[in-house]
Parts: C-alpha cells; sequence; structure tokens
C-alpha cells in the first residue's frame, strides 16, 4: 500500500486534473481489479474516467482512523495483523485441546469430568470465534468507514 502510495506523489497523480491510468502510473494489473473490490471503497484512490488519482484527504482521514484505533497507520496494522494470529493460534489450540480430550474420554477413560472440560473448551473456542469475527469486522469498518467517496 505505501509503495502505491508512493508512486501516485511520485508521477504527482494526487488531483482529478493530475489523474493517470495504471499503465502510465506502473502500476500492477491486479491494481484495477482491487480498485473494484475493497481498495476502491476506501476511497483513497479515486478513479475518474479511466484514470486514478490520490485523494490525499482521504488517505489522511484514513490514517488519522487507524491511529485512534491503534497507533500509527503501520502500527495499528501490524499490531492488528499480530492480534488477528494470535486470536487464530489460541482458536486452534483450544480447538485439537478439546477434541484429543473428547477422543481420550469416548475411547479410554469415560469420565464426567473430562466431559465437563470438553464442554468448557468448547464454549471457549465459540467465545473465541465470535470475538475474532467482531475484531475482524470492527478492523474493516475503520478501514472502510463510510465517506463522501463511499455514499451509494
Amino acid at each position: 500500500m505505501r509503495e502505491i502510495i508512493a508512486r501516485f506523489r511520485e508521477k504527482g497523480a494526487t488531483s482529478p486534473e493530475k489523474a493517470m491510468t495504471a499503465q502510465e502510473l506502473g502500476l500492477p494489473p491486479r491494481f484495477e481489479d482491487a480498485m473494484k473490490r475493497r481498495l476502491g471503497s476506501t476511497g483513497i484512490f479515486v478513479e475518474t474516467s479511466g484514470k486514478y488519482y490520490l485523494d490525499e484527504t482521504k488517505l489522511q482521514q484514513v490514517e488519522e482512523r487507524r491511529r485512534a484505533a491503534g497507533g500509527t497507520a503501520q502500527e495499528g496494522g501490524q499490531a492488528s495483523g499480530k492480534n488477528v494470529l494470535a486470536l487464530r493460534i489460541a482458536r486452534r489450540v483450544i480447538g485439537v485441546a478439546a477434541l484429543l480430550l473428547a477422543l481420550v474420554n469416548i475411547l479410554y477413560i469415560g469420565s464426567a469430568y473430562l466431559r465437563a472440560a470438553v464442554v468448557v473448551l468448547v464454549v471457549v473456542w465459540l467465545v473465541l470465534t465470535v470475538y475474532q469475527i467482531y475484531y475482524l469486522a470492527r478492523l474493516r469498518r475503520n478501514w472502510t468507514a463510510p465517506g463522501p467517496a463511499n455514499d451509494t
């Protein structure tokens, strides 16, 4: 993302009058595909008549939102990535532990205490799953919050 922003600034494509095609900017073909999806919904890059420019005002708004959500724009992105990774690892560990405990209980032990432990682990796994969905949705809302370019 930083490289693409730098490319727009280098070429001077920072206003509708100075907009350039993706080829003129030297952007990869996937840029135009990404603009049709999530990248375009951010409003940072704006398309006008097949040409693109960087909306510095929108970029600043997005960076301020990300800073408010968790440090600088770069730190917020890194922190959120680490948080998502930690949630995924915790969910996998708890899921595997619940599965192994359930199998051991079914095949060998048959204890009511182990059944209760499996139920607790499954509940914790479900809570982490719901929290991860909520967390990812909140990150996405912060990244693509409604603005002038996103009102449809």
